[in-house]
């Protein structure tokens, strides 16, 4: 997993970085996965990375599961364009925040299924629902016997909510429950890169839901739209084996991410 490599295929931003879009998933990318998400901060030094990148690219943006306030609340740097709630929410930079109208009708059942299961599963199983507005999280990282808590998820949690008409996916140590419409990460990029007109994109991603974001870029690509998408994995133990042969390069997870923002601030400000 080689930072160098990861450069070379980030080569087309440091040539045209006015006509480059350079998208960054939070957790687990930039900042190191914690046991409780309150307590996720940027790794040291991604903050002025960032900053720098941002004066000198056409667009950086961050795209998280996360709801978009506390998205920013973590992040902290204007100037950028956010997604949150896997792209449920949407703010272009200096614009106002934009949630889907498709999860409007959907923000009273997941209200009443948070209700239903949040006092139950923390008492039985030790895990955490984050309640996030448009969509949930359910975390069994904290959970003291993992694999049972899974299971509680899979076998109960999971089969409830789609029963309810609810949208479930998978990411490391988290469950989605979601809206049933046709919002993802993918749609989140697809939709910031539409405010403009651009050449390059690169998005950086550690789980399963950033692979939405990477086909949705080699999609535009495919279709002329981008002349170049690159694809970027912060990889880790937990890192499903699959993702490597979806991405065009790994770095060591979120150390090996702000060496890879490092390199390409270093080249396109050397130029």
């Amino acid at each position: 997993m080689s930072v160098s490599f990861a450069a070379a295929a980030c080569a087309p931003l440091v040539a045209q970085p006015a006509e480059s879009a350079l998208f960054l998933d939070l957790d687990g990318t930039l900042a190191p996965i914690v046991a409780h998400p309150r307590d996720a901060r940027m790794i040291d030094g991604a903050a002025e990375l960032v900053v720098r990148l941002r004066d000198r690219l056409g667009l950086v943006g961050f795209v998280s599961g996360r709801g978009l306030e506390d998205l920013r609340r973590i992040v902290e740097i204007p100037g950028c364009a956010y997604a949150g709630n896997h792209g449920f929410e949407l703010q272009l930079p200096g614009g106002p925040i934009r949630t889907a109208e498709a999860a409007l009708p959907w923000r009273d059942p997941i209200d009443r299924f948070a209700a239903q299961w949040d006092a139950r599963l923390r008492a039985d199983a030790g895990l955490h629902i984050e309640h996030k507005g448009a969509t949930l999280s359910v975390h069994w990282r904290m959970a003291p016997d993992r694999e049972a808590a899974r299971a509680v998820l899979e076998h109960h949690v999971g089969p409830a909510a789609q029963a309810d008409g609810l949208a479930v996916t998978w990411g490391r140590m988290v469950m989605e429950i979601r809206p049933p419409v046709a919002i993802d990460k993918g749609t989140a990029v697809t939709a910031l890169l539409d405010a403009g007109t651009w050449t390059n994109a690169a998005y950086f991603g550690d789980d399963l839901t950033d692979a939405d974001a990477w086909r949705a870029l080699r999609n535009l690509r495919d279709h002329g739209v981008l002349q170049s998408a690159v694809a970027i994995l912060a990889a880790g133990p937990e890192t499903p084996r699959e993702l490597h042969a979806a991405t065009d390069a790994a770095v060591d997870g979120p150390p090996g991410i702000l060496r890879l923002l490092e390199s390409l601030t270093d080249a396109i400000e050397a130029q």
